[in-house]
């Protein structure tokens, strides 16, 4: 909203793990050193943990990008899956094709394919993010996976990144085999007052805003002191402050608009800086009718191939009218009250109550608002409490303007504000869908072209008789998906909800 005001060529706050973004400070710098040490020896796990939001994901891409594209490299983004699920999902993102679906099936594929890799030079790295999410059964399968290997190496080298509760788990008498096999170890803290000054100069120098905005001393502290040093704490108050500056129509970031940015991080308050009322108040109503526009225009002119969801016919079983906000708060207080080991299952439940009876398929995406609401299904969101060190689960019920529905976990609802649910929201969503045309989720190869074939020519997609691999790709770039022209779940999971499928939808409708 405030990038043409500042200059800037993005916002340099965001909080999706941006390799470019990363500041190497010298706990990060430590911290890949020991992902590349563990990675040349070749020999066995390593295990970076750290708490939420010191910039473990961005370290890990980070890690991947230099790799070289000689490495075949699969990531598990959210681990809540059983051996098998871990295991496809491993396949999948490797593009190995698995004749059956028993586990063995699954061992059996990926070791002829790590075989191969080996003979042809290449190296192959499993990265599994939230690994303090891993069940016993799960980390078992994963000593099993780490036991592949010839008489002299190991044939695929694995990363376990997660929170600090990754080392209790770690050290149960039942793991102490895979315990031992940890070859590099690694506890990201934290930054330093210093690192934090010099972390928030670097963000702004990468947004491409050095010299277009300053922060005074007293705002440097107050961020450090009100963020304690997590890096993504650090994010969420400057962008709040640099809006405060924006609606101020200053380009200087002082102490009491950094405490008050915190305060709206914290949901202390509510965010006044967007309030149309202070607008006024700075005789800023015509700017932000402009930004507004900008905003839009920003996103480019539509394609002539733009996805535009076909009319479903079957009623939405989401037809409640969006009920008023719960009061500022609400939704922090919910957080802390969740139990972070159930919350997961109880929102899922919760999602798959509205679909009825039958299976339904999981696609986790890393996402956002926008598209969410182009899918428009019910999901479940990863959320997280600045005061809590597990992340934890609600279902996102419906959506309806700037108001959101979801779950209590008691099975009631809450209906709060889009910004505030937006600010505890990790940006990790858990779809759940069905396989209406029993395509197999994707695993019955033939039939799974024909049908997304016939559902992009359906979508406008006309190129899909000649290229199906090019109007795949077009379409996964258009609904903001990997373009990698590959047909995985999130692809299928894209279709459907965008085709004429009966389906519960996020948008919220009047009955």
């Amino acid at each position: 909203m405030y990038e043409a005001y500042y200059g800037f060529r993005e916002k340099p706050f965001n909080l999706t793990p941006d390799p470019k973004y990363l500041f190497l400070s010298a706990r990060h710098t430590e911290a890949f050193a020991h992902l590349e040490f563990g990675r040349r020896e070749r020999g066995g796990f390593i295990v970076i943990t750290g708490e939420v939001g010191t910039g473990k994901t961005t370290l890990a891409r980070y890690f991947l990008g230099n790799l070289g594209e000689q490495a075949a490299t699969a990531v598990v983004l959210y681990p809540a899956l059983t051996a098998a699920e871990l295991l496809r999902s491993i396949l999948d993102d490797l593009h190995v094709p698995v004749a059956g679906d028993s586990l063995k099936d699954l061992v059996d594929a990926l070791h002829k394919f790590l075989l191969e890799s080996h003979a042809a030079g290449r190296n192959v790295v499993l990265l599994i993010d939230e690994a303090q999410d891993l069940s016993s059964d799960v980390l078992e399968q994963i000593r099993l996976i780490s036991n592949l290997e010839t008489d002299t190496e190991k044939l695929i080298q694995i990363v376990l990144m997660g929170q600090s509760e990754l080392h209790e788990q770690l050290s149960r008498r039942e793991l102490r085999q895979l315990a031992q096999r940890v070859t590099a170890r690694y506890h990201l803290a934290p930054l330093n007052r210093e690192e934090t000054e010099e972390y928030i100069r670097h963000r702004l120098r990468v947004a491409g805003g050095e010299d277009k905005v300053a922060f005074t001393a007293g705002a440097l502290a107050a961020i450090h002191r009100n963020a304690g040093g997590v890096p993504r704490l650090v994010n969420l108050i400057c962008d709040r402050a640099l809006l405060a500056g924006y609606v101020k129509a200053t380009r200087q970031v002082d102490a009491a608009m950094v405490r008050r940015a915190a305060r709206e991080v914290r949901g202390e308050e509510p965010g006044a800086a967007w309030s149309p009322a202070l607008a006024a108040g700075w005789g800023l109503a015509a700017v932000l009718a402009g930004v507004v526009a900008f905003g839009v225009l920003s996103r480019g002119p539509a394609s002539a191939t733009a996805v535009r969801p076909e009319p479903t016919p079957a009623a939405s079983p989401v037809a409640t009218p969006v009920p008023a906000t719960a009061p500022a708060g609400a939704l922090d207080a919910l957080l802390l009250s969740l139990p972070p080991a159930g919350s997961f299952e109880t929102a899922v439940a919760a999602v798959q109550g509205l679909w009825g009876a039958g299976p339904l398929e999981r696609s986790f995406v890393r996402t956002h608002l926008e598209q969410l609401r182009r899918f428009d299904v019910p999901v479940v969101l990863e959320m997280f409490h600045p005061s809590r060190r597990a992340t934890s689960y609600v279902a996102l019920l419906s959506l309806g303007g700037d108001v959101a529905v979801v779950g209590d976990g008691r099975g009631g609802t809450l209906s709060v504000s889009l910004a505030e649910l937006d600010r505890r929201w990790t940006r990790q969503a858990l779809f759940l869908w069905r396989d209406v045309e029993a395509t197999g989720g994707g695993h019955d190869p033939v039939r799974t072209a024909a049908f997304v074939r016939a559902s992009l020519t359906r979508l406008g997609y006309e190129g899909a008789v000649a290229d199906l691999t090019a109007e795949v790709a077009r379409f996964q770039r258009d609904t903001e998906l990997a373009a990698d022209g590959v047909i995985g779940n999130q692809t299928l999971m894209a279709l459907y909800s965008l085709g004429l499928y009966e389906r519960p939808r996020l948008s919220a409708r009047p009955r």
